[in-house]
């Protein structure tokens, strides 16, 4: 079972998507495919410097879960059927992702429950300083 979904409620999820009953996959197979998902945004988590990771406060959860489930939902569709088929709700999902992990890493999306406990990426601006040897005015040089 996931931290923000589980491989049945992906399976679920296709259901309401009028795919149907996945047979050749088990709630067990798609548990793999989330667990890989959530270790991607997990990590991108850490890296931002959120403490608690796995997200574990209940409006990170249903928004983790959300983008997670959507995600593996159109990753195990394009596993089951031919991915130049795919429905239009696959392609979005996969731009969603995409989108959504771009601004996980600029900072511009942030969890709900928690801040993160370092600057995120394009809070910190770095200045470059040249600093020259002092001269005295009494020198003769």
């Amino acid at each position: 079972m996931g931290a923000y979904t589980t491989g049945a409620e992906v399976l679920a999820l296709l259901l309401d998507l009028g795919v149907g009953p996945v047979a050749r996959l088990s709630a067990t197979d798609v548990e793999q495919i989330v667990a890989g998902l959530e270790a991607e945004v997990d990590g991108i988590l850490l890296a931002q410097g959120y403490a608690t990771v796995p997200a574990t406060g209940p409006r990170d959860v249903a928004m983790l879960g959300e983008q997670v489930r959507m995600k593996a939902a159109a990753r195990v569709y394009v596993t089951l059927h031919q991915p130049e088929r795919s429905p239009d709700w696959v392609r979005t999902a996969d731009i969603d992702w995409s989108e959504f992990l771009e601004r996980l890493r600029r900072g511009q999306q942030r969890l709900v429950d928690q801040a993160p406990a370092a600057a995120q990426e394009g809070q910190v601006g770095v200045t470059r300083l040249r600093v020259l040897p002092r001269v005295s005015e009494d020198s003769d040089g």
